[in-house]
């Protein structure tokens, strides 16, 4: 009997010691995951904690950083409606926003200059074109006006709307899709196919200009802002930009300049970054010239998308250019500029 009341108690011994190391090895475990907000090696990463969080200096990189990195990131792009991302200044809290996320996205060719003046760790910046900064474009003069709310400022150094050639885009979201995949190598089949839907949309959209900028040949164009010239070296087109803004009246001087233009550049078309004042598309009426909106979409668009707002320019300006072979009215065509 005594024998056996010795076996009964020694199980018990190693019954409590197994409860009380399990016991032990939980709390260590919560213990690790309190103090280092991970969980314990071994164990699963959550969903929401493995998500990137990424910051943009302006749309469009924004837009194909979530087309690449689908669910498994979260991209901010914080500039308000209305501004010009290239010159915004972020408030400083903002600015904090950007210094504490996993990557910025910048876009190169001196774009957003706050960023020269902002402490940021180099680790996390992404230069999304400078494997083709061989290819930026010079500005060939310095220019100071106005942006509306953005206010004044100057053209100087690079052209840095690069991603309007949408094949220096694809060249952007593959730094982007490096970027991911450098910090996330779990989820790299899903960031290979997001940048490989996105690569087949915007060479597609490529193909779309070609064909439009076919039509075009070698006719005189004017854009109404030093905005497109990554845009016109890829189509090859013959155009001339001004420094005009679509929410003012230009000046007599100005007008005195388009007219010495159009000597040699006898242009029946204006392309503007937004809808100009009806003012203005009046008077270029009068001298046989029709405006028409291609949105560079540097800012949110108001409604769908950096692709959709893309290929509704793809298709007015082709209507125009259908319009212009046929000899008929173009300001009666659909997304023709009405100044309203």
């Amino acid at each position: 009997m005594a024998a056996a009341g010795c076996g009964q108690q020694s199980r018990r011994r190693i019954a409590v010691c197994i409860l009380a190391w399990i016991a032990g090895a939980v709390m260590i475990s919560c213990s690790q995951e309190t103090r280092t907000g991970e969980p314990p090696v071994g164990t699963a990463r959550s969903e929401t904690s493995s998500r990137l969080s990424v910051q943009a200096v302006n749309y469009p990189l924004q837009y194909f950083a979530r087309r690449i990195g689908g669910d498994r990131v979260v991209v901010a792009f914080p500039a308000p409606t209305g501004v010009d991302p290239a010159i915004w200044s972020p408030a400083p809290e903002t600015v904090a926003a950007y210094q504490g996320a996993d990557l910025l996205l910048l876009n190169g060719a001196g774009y957003a200059q706050w960023v020269q003046r902002a402490s940021l760790a180099p680790s996390r910046l992404v230069d999304t074109s400078a494997a083709f900064r061989s290819r930026y474009i010079p500005l060939e003069d310095t220019v100071t006006h106005g942006h509306g709310p953005s206010g004044e400022h100057s053209h100087e150094g690079f052209a840095f709307t690069t991603w309007l050639d949408p094949t220096l885009a694809v060249e952007q979201a593959g730094a982007i899709l490096q970027a991911f995949t450098e910090k996330r190598p779990a989820h790299e089949v899903r960031f290979q196919e997001g940048f490989a839907s996105l690569e087949a949309d915007l060479l597609a959209l490529d193909r779309s200009w070609a064909d439009w900028a076919e039509l075009v040949g070698d006719a005189p164009l004017f854009f109404s802002h030093p905005v497109y010239q990554y845009f016109t070296r890829r189509y090859g087109l013959n155009a001339i930009s001004l420094h005009w803004e679509p929410n003012a009246l230009p000046d007599e001087s100005q007008w005195q300049q388009l007219e010495e233009l159009r000597r040699d550049h006898e242009a029946r078309w204006m392309i503007w970054e937004n809808e100009p004042i009806p003012a203005t598309v009046e008077r270029l009426r009068s001298l046989g010239i029709e405006s028409v909106v291609l949105p560079p979409c540097a800012n949110t668009p108001g409604e769908g998308d950096y692709l959709t707002v893309m290929r509704r320019a793809v298709e007015t300006l082709r209507a125009h250019a259908v319009s212009e072979r046929e000899g008929r009215p173009a300001s009666s065509l659909p997304g023709a500029a009405t100044g309203n």
